[in-house]
C-alpha cells in the first residue's frame, strides 16, 4: 500500500487541523505493514512553531519519507494539481486538489459554517466554503469525521457523503495527564496570580463558544453566594468583546477575570488547579478542550449539544447552553459538592483514556486498506 498524506496543514495557520495531522501521523507507523509506504508532504515555507515535522519520519524506518510541497493551500494551483499516481491520497482539509489520481480520502471537522453562517466573515467566503466542501464530497472516495455529530450534520448538508464517512475520534495530547496537571498547577497559579480555588473556561471567544451566557450564568452563581471566581482563558479576538462588556454591565468584574491566551505548557497546570472546568459551547466538531480537562483530572460541566455528549459521556455534568440558569446550577453543584467533584474527576480521567491517537490511526489505516484493495 502506498499512501500520500498532505501535511501542509501542519503550520500555525491551522492550529487544530495541524494538531490532528501531526498526532495521526505520529501514531500511524505502528499500523503500517512492512511493505507499506507513507509519503508525507509538508511546506517548509509555512510558519510552523508547534510541531517537529522531521520527527514524523523515524530514523531507520524506510516506510516513511518526507517530501516538500510549497504549493499554498489556498491557491488555484492546489485545486488542480492532483495527487501522485499510484498512491492513495489523504487530504486533511476540504481545500484540496479536486482532480487527478484516485483514490482519495478527506477529513472533515465540523458544520459550523453551515449551522452558524454568521460566524463566517463574508458571503463570498461562505459560498467558497460551501462550493469547496461540495467538490470534496463529490471527488472523495472516503471521508473521516471527528465525531458522529459532525458526520450526521455534514451528511445532511451534502448527500454525496452518504455511506462514505467513518468516524475517527480525536484524543488529548500526551502532555495532558494528571501527573502533568498536578506538577504544573502551582506554576499556573503563580503565573496568573490565581486563588487557590477557581473555575476555568479555556478556549477562544468566538460567538459559538457562548461566553455571554457563561458570564450571565456566573452572575447567578455570585447571586447564590458562591465566591469562587471564573477565569476565562484563551485567545480573545478583538472583534468579539461581548463577554467582557456583559460582565461590566452585570457589575461582576471581580468575579470574572479574562487572562487571555495561554501557552501550551501552562494549560495542564490550569486544568489541574481548577475546581471546575465549565464549557458552554453551542457547537463543537469534537470537543477536544473538555477531553483535555478530563485527562488532567478536572471535574467538567459542559453543553449537551453537538459532539460534546459523545466525548464526555457520563463523566461530566451536562446542561442546556441556551439557559444560563442551567449553566449556573451545574457549576454550583460541582463547586458545592466535593464528593461529586471527586467522582467526576475520577470518571473523567477514565473516560479520557478511552480516546487514543493509536485508535484513530488504526481506524484510518483500515480505511486506507479497504480502498487500496
Amino acid at each position: 500500500m502506498r499512501v500520500f498524506f498532505d501535511a501542509r496543514v501542519i503550520q500555525d495557520h491551522f492550529p487544530g487541523i495541524g494538531r490532528y495531522a501531526w498526532n495521526l501521523l505520529a501514531a500511524m507507523p505502528q499500523w503500517l505493514a512492512a511493505d507499506d509506504h507513507l509519503t508525507i508532504a509538508h511546506d517548509p515555507a509555512a510558519q510552523n512553531t508547534r510541531y517537529d515535522v522531521a520527527a514524523l519520519a523515524p530514523a531507520g524506518d524506510p516506510r516513511v519519507r518526507i517530501v516538500e510541497s510549497r504549493t499554498p493551500v489556498f491557491s488555484l494551483r492546489n485545486a488542480i494539481q492532483g495527487g501522485p499516481r499510484g498512491a492513495l491520497s489523504h487530504y486533511p482539509y476540504y481545500a484540496r486538489p479536486y482532480v487527478g489520481a484516485r483514490p482519495t480520502v478527506t477529513t472533515l471537522y465540523d458544520a459550523i459554517p453551515f449551522l452558524y453562517p454568521g460566524l463566517v466573515p463574508s458571503a463570498r467566503t461562505r459560498m467558497l466554503i460551501s462550493v469547496l466542501t461540495a467538490l470534496a464530497a463529490q471527488r472523495g472516495d472516503a471521508f473521516f469525521a471527528i465525531s458522529q455529530a459532525t458526520a450526521d450534520d455534514l451528511t445532511r448538508r451534502f448527500p454525496a457523503l452518504r455511506g462514505k464517512v467513518t468516524v475517527t475520534p480525536l484524543a488529548a495530547d500526551a502532555s495532558f495527564s494528571v501527573s502533568a496537571a498536578q506538577s504544573r498547577a502551582a506554576a499556573a497559579r503563580a503565573r496568573y496570580h490565581l486563588p487557590e480555588r477557581f473555575a476555568l473556561y479555556l478556549a477562544s471567544n468566538k460567538p459559538h463558544k457562548n461566553l455571554v451566557r457563561l458570564v450571565e450564568a456566573w452572575a447567578e452563581v455570585v447571586a447564590a453566594g458562591e465566591t469562587t471566581p471564573l477565569i476565562i482563558a484563551g485567545h480573545q479576538d478583538a472583534r468579539f468583546q461581548h463577554a467582557p462588556d456583559r460582565a461590566r454591565a452585570l457589575d461582576i468584574q471581580g468575579a470574572v477575570r479574562f487572562i487571555g491566551d495561554v501557552s501550551a505548557d501552562i494549560m495542564p497546570g490550569l486544568y489541574g488547579a481548577c475546581a471546575l472546568f465549565v464549557y458552554p459551547s453551542l457547537y463543537e466538531g469534537f470537543g477536544l478542550t473538555p477531553l483535555e480537562a478530563m485527562a488532567c483530572g478536572a471535574p467538567v460541566a459542559c453543553s449537551n449539544t453537538s459532539s460534546l455528549p459523545e466525548v464526555v459521556g457520563d463523566a461530566a455534568l451536562r446542561f442546556d447552553p441556551l439557559d444560563p440558569a442551567e449553566i449556573a446550577q451545574a457549576s454550583l453543584s460541582i463547586l458545592r459538592d466535593p464528593a461529586l467533584a471527586a467522582d467526576l474527576s475520577r470518571r473523567g480521567v477514565e473516560r479520557a483514556r478511552t480516546f487514543t491517537w493509536s485508535d484513530c490511526a488504526r481506524k484510518t489505516v483500515e480505511i486506507y486498506r479497504g480502498l487500496w484493495r
